[in-house]
């Protein structure tokens, strides 16, 4: 079992219904439990028939695991745990300054103090593209000098 999280993991979701119809019922069927940050539902073929649910607090995501952990919705049994990672609204929620990707997705990276960013060596790079690489008899007399 993974830690306790305010994220809660569900799976095992009709993935009949759209995806606005299931983050308002998950949301409309979790909220009694306490204040929800975010609902995360997506129809890709990946993530179909799960979600997350991101309370602001533990209590809240542990209370409301404890009830609905098994009971049906939308006529299938729900399968929840607690996620294995914290949510970025989650993690936006304790830090204000959290830039959600860096270091999750490919996003860049920010910049040391001191570097300077790379696209603006590109011109200089593109310099070098185009200049034409010597002919190999060139090169010979080169090296004979």
């Amino acid at each position: 079992m993974t830690t306790p999280n305010t994220t809660l993991y569900i799976k095992n979701l009709d993935d009949r219904t759209t995806k606005d119809e299931l983050r308002a019922q998950l949301y409309a069927l979790f909220l009694p439990y306490g204040p929800i940050l975010d609902v995360v539902a997506l129809k890709t073929t990946k993530m179909r028939g799960q979600a997350f649910v991101v309370f602001a607090d533990l209590a809240a995501s542990t209370s409301a695991m404890r009830a609905w952990n098994g009971e049906f919705f939308y006529d299938k049994p729900m399968h929840i745990e607690y996620a294995k990672t914290k949510s970025w609204a989650a993690l936006k929620a304790e830090d204000p300054n959290f830039i959600p990707g860096i270091g999750k997705t490919n996003l860049p990276a920010p910049l040391k103090p001191g570097k300077r960013a790379r696209e603006d060596d590109a011109e200089e790079r593109e310099a070098k593209k185009r200049e034409p690489e010597p002919a190999e008899e060139e090169v010979d007399m080169e090296a004979d000098d």
